[in-house]
């Protein structure tokens, strides 16, 4: 799991690499020489959405995701174990819903041929990743509801 988790993290900041590097192309061959990258938008819409699903999971894991503690801190321990175990459970349906619906809407996408609008990049494998990056966060669920919900170490 970790050596997925550090895959989809570093596929995230290559993904963010990629987006300055075009985005500072863009501006520099539209200022200097009146000619902007074409199909920059596309890149990098592209890659932030790489950038923000691939990461998803290890923000999970770490911690680094937003979280809304107020209430939940003044609650009861068994109300709040209560409270995190149902929330962690709509995530890994939530997810797992995402992941299901991201594999059959890549294939929708590939059996079309969609691509981008201006540079005519397939946009399936965009779909799959995604779909990935979800099953990814599932998994992570998972094992934060074994670990700290049924087993109570959190």
């Amino acid at each position: 799991m970790r050596i997925l988790l550090r895959m989809g993290l570093g596929g995230s900041c290559l993904a963010a690499m990629f987006m300055v590097g075009v985005t500072f192309l863009d501006v520099i061959s539209s200022k200097l020489f009146d000619h902007p990258v074409t199909g920059s938008y596309e890149f990098v819409a592209l890659a932030q959405m790489l950038a923000i699903g691939l990461a998803g999971a290890d923000a999970f894991v770490k911690g680094r995701h937003v979280q809304v503690e107020m209430f939940v801190n003044k609650m009861p321990p068994r109300l709040r174990r209560l409270t995190v175990a149902f929330v962690t459970i709509l995530g890994i349906l939530l997810f797992s819903v995402l992941t299901y619906e991201g594999f059959l809407y890549g294939e929708s996408l590939r059996k079309v041929g969609e691509t981008s609008g201006t540079v005519g990049i397939p946009l399936y494998p965009f779909a799959y990743v995604l779909a990935v990056s979800s099953l990814l966060l599932v998994l992570a669920l998972l094992a934060h509801f074994v670990t700290n919900i049924v087993r109570g170490e959190g």
